[in-house]
């Protein structure tokens, strides 16, 4: 489809977050959301060894043990304002969200298929699929794969104003790890409970970075790639105004609220 060979312009957001601060990551997300306007924005973001719990995620029967084998893994954690399941996101781990105002519409589906059309369009040399690793953590109907092995997972949200693809790149640093502690997390949040959620027996080597595919590849490297696809297009810092700053305020408030549950579960 490449709804993106539409834009006549993009803004870019580039944050890497500190953990204090990790709730800006979606603060930032649902303000720039309901903020857009016409003009495309791309959102690159960062964080360092967090664990990012879906909403599904609290309903773990043994919540607390899986958070403390977090803290002992000195990994941080929160919930995000979405559905799905858990994610990382670390210093080898690239988050991109493309905001595609309401007028140029998308289906669902569309939505999905224009963020894997940017993904391949930005590594022509890997032959890249999309459908569901069943081992995998968060496994979607639009997994990003390569021989089998997920490389990124994505996901939507949308309201009047447009909508936005999230998506999640595992691009270097110690994937089979990523995959052990979140297997290692719903191990201790399912014990021997039933599964009544359906949560994942992550294996590990269901997933894949990207720079074991593409020699020497670096967070920089994919973020210029991923730029090189507007390269066309006329493109600016995103301008952060007093009004925008505002919202980010009143999102991060609600984000703050979201943790509530977590809080109450938090390791003394």
């Amino acid at each position: 489809m490449k709804l993106h060979s539409q834009f006549d312009s993009i803004s870019i957001v580039d944050q890497k977050l500190k953990p204090a601060h990790n709730l800006d990551s979606f603060a930032y997300t649902n303000a720039l959301l309901t903020k857009l306007s016409e003009t495309p924005i791309l959102h690159f973001w960062m964080l360092q060894d967090t664990l990012i719990l879906g909403m599904t995620d609290q309903r773990l029967p043994h919540l607390n043990d899986a958070l403390n084998l977090l803290t002992q893994n000195q990994y941080h954690y929160f919930v995000r304002n979405s559905g799905g399941l858990s994610v990382i996101s670390d210093d080898g781990v690239l988050n991109i969200s493309l905001f595609i105002p309401a007028s140029l519409p998308l289906t669902v589906d569309e939505a999905y298929a224009e963020m894997a059309e940017l993904v391949q369009s930005a590594f022509p040399e890997l032959t890249i699929s999309t459908g569901e690793i069943v081992h995998s953590y968060c496994p979607g109907k639009f997994d990003l794969s390569v021989n089998g092995q997920k490389i990124g997972g994505i996901s939507q949200r949308r309201n009047k104003n447009g909508s936005v693809i999230m998506l999640y790149l595992s691009i270097n640093g110690n994937q089979p790890a990523r995959g052990q502690l979140v297997a290692n997390f719903y191990r201790a949040g399912i014990q021997t409970d039933e599964n009544k959620w359906n949560f994942p027996y992550v294996w590990p080597d269901s997933m894949v970075n990207l720079a074991d595919l593409v020699a020497n590849l670096s967070i920089g490297e994919t973020k210029q790639r991923v730029l090189n696809v507007f390269t066309q297009y006329q493109r600016s810092i995103f301008d952060e105004t007093a009004d925008f700053n505002e919202e980010v305020a009143v999102q991060r408030e609600s984000m703050q609220h979201r943790q509530t549950k977590l809080e109450s579960r938090r390791p003394i």
